[in-house]
């Protein structure tokens, strides 16, 4: 069968089967991802779509030859001794690189990994490799190996990178600003700061610099980002659609997110604001007027919560005429579970407060305010592993769960857990869909998958079977590299 196949359709048929599409979108998992763990979910994802393509390149001769067209499109390391050895291949056929359009890296911990600089090495020899590398994403901080990787990202990838994802420490903005300016084409970038910001940091000549990223469309921070955002406030974004601020648990120096606004908010349809220190809603909704998506947190103290004339219009001076979804960060004292119920005892008064401005700032989540709003939801994970180790609210929580429902039923509105479920809606753990993975990289076929994948990646495993007792070729000792070395452990 597989001699008398055009090489088209054999391509089309592994298109389907390896299931990689969502990878090559020039966007990251945000507030809204379905997974609760989004980025893990990415992760095994990419490892799920590993084992199909070396299930293809191992079948056949025919097989393997065409599934190079999908092996290397992405690279996705978990350990950077794989980094080593995919550097050796990329040696000996160094073709192998210009189909490259993702590489991910994410965080490792293991005593017997490389030391920093030859991981640097390895990552700076890949990037120079991968000229036609579209998405550049790395999960553990970047330090010392920061200028190199800039450096080779900046001279090879500068007309072809699209997403751009690393965590940095906090003192190299100026290094992380540089390379911004050498990579045009950006069109989502997140970036994490590791670590408190400095009393001063020091920028020399990146901070007069006016930059300009023409095709940004997706800005995310996370961390101690205030000088990052006083800095891109005098830059231009003319394309700048969405925006994510998490400022995790630090609560002093928050920079003046509304001059930020000012300057791009005009045209955003995405806002995402993730953080302790309280900004005033409605003068970010002024400011934001095409605004579809909006994410605050409903623990802040905003002008006029507790004004009694106001009528639970505080979030809004005039209707919204956009917004369709409001998500709500923290939450974590409005149901009396978790961390919640041991501070409740410690400081009552504390609790209280807080409760009474997420039932105010709840109570103006309505078509009155905001006439398109379709649906709200519940963002924080933690939260909803609370509930389900309480088996559902407290008694006292159980009562504003119950208001908020009413509230939204009347409005005509969904609410929604961080799952995208209906708030109740406990989840029930199952069986991971897709492909079981042992530490060598091996996969046995399972679970709930889509039908037509799974009939495809079934397919796969049945030639294998059928093959195994012939002797098709025996894989050349580079061919044993790529299958057992390469990726085995990621």
């Amino acid at each position: 069968m597989v001699q008398h196949l055009p090489d088209e359709l054999w391509l089309d048929i592994f298109e389907s089967a390896v299931d990689d599409a969502e990878f090559f979108e020039p966007t990251l998992p945000d507030a809204f991802s379905a997974s609760t763990c989004a980025q893990e979910g990415v992760n095994n994802a990419q490892r799920r779509s590993y084992a199909t393509k070396k299930a293809i390149m191992a079948t056949c001769r025919t097989w393997r030859r065409l599934g190079y067209e999908f092996f290397y499109r992405f690279l996705f390391f978990s350990n950077p001794l794989n980094m080593q050895r995919l550097c050796r291949l990329l040696d000996t056929d160094s073709d192998l690189g210009h189909r490259t359009r993702r590489l991910h890296v994410i965080r490792y911990f293991d005593r017997s990994a490389p030391t920093a600089e030859v991981t640097q090495n390895s990552l700076v020899s890949i990037i120079s490799r991968c000229e036609n590398l579209e998405t550049f994403i790395v999960n553990w901080p970047l330090a010392i190996a920061l200028p190199a990787v800039a450096n080779a990202l900046c001279t090879y990838t500068s007309q072809t990178l699209r997403v751009l994802q690393l965590t940095i420490p906090t003192a190299a903005l100026a290094k992380f600003i540089l390379l911004l300016d050498g990579l045009p084409k950006l069109e989502s970038v997140h970036v994490e700061f590791d670590g408190p910001a400095p009393e001063q940091v020091r920028l020399g000549s990146a901070g007069d610099l006016e930059l300009s990223l023409p095709c940004l469309q997706h800005l995310s921070a996370r961390g101690s980002f205030q000088d990052f955002i006083e800095q891109a406030t005098d830059w231009n974004f003319p394309v700048l659609r969405s925006l994510s601020l998490d400022f995790t648990t630090y609560r002093e120096d928050f920079p003046d997110v509304l001059d930020f606004l000012a300057e791009h908010g005009s045209e955003l349809t995405t806002l995402d604001l993730n953080c302790i220190p309280p900004v005033d809603v409605a003068a970010v909704l002024d400011l934001c007027p095409l605004l579809t998506t909006f994410t605050f947190n409903p623990d802040w103290r905003l002008p006029g919560w507790d004004d009694p004339t106001a009528r639970g219009t505080h979030l809004v001076r005039s209707p919204h005429q956009h917004i369709t979804t409001v998500g709500l960060h923290h939450l974590m004292y409005a149901f009396g579970v978790g961390y919640a119920t041991n501070y409740n005892e410690i400081n009552p008064f504390i609790v209280q407060s807080i409760q009474r401005q997420n039932d105010a700032n709840f109570a103006a989540l309505t078509r009155a305010s905001f006439p398109r709003l379709a649906r709200v939801r519940v963002l924080n994970p933690t939260l909803l592993a609370d509930l389900e180790k309480n088996n559902g609210p407290s008694k006292a929580g159980l009562a504003r769960w119950d208001r908020w429902t009413r509230q939204c039923t009347a409005e005509g509105v969904r609410l929604e857990d961080c799952t995208g479920a209906t708030l109740g809606t406990l989840p029930e753990y199952e069986d991971e869909d897709g492909d079981e993975y042992t530490d060598d990289g091996a996969s046995t076929v399972g679970g709930n998958t889509a039908q037509p994948i799974r009939v495809l990646r079934e397919l796969v495993a049945e030639c294998q079977r059928a093959n195994a007792q012939r002797e098709l070729d025996v894989p050349t000792p580079l061919m044993r590299m790529i299958y057992t070395s390469t990726y085995g452990s990621s």
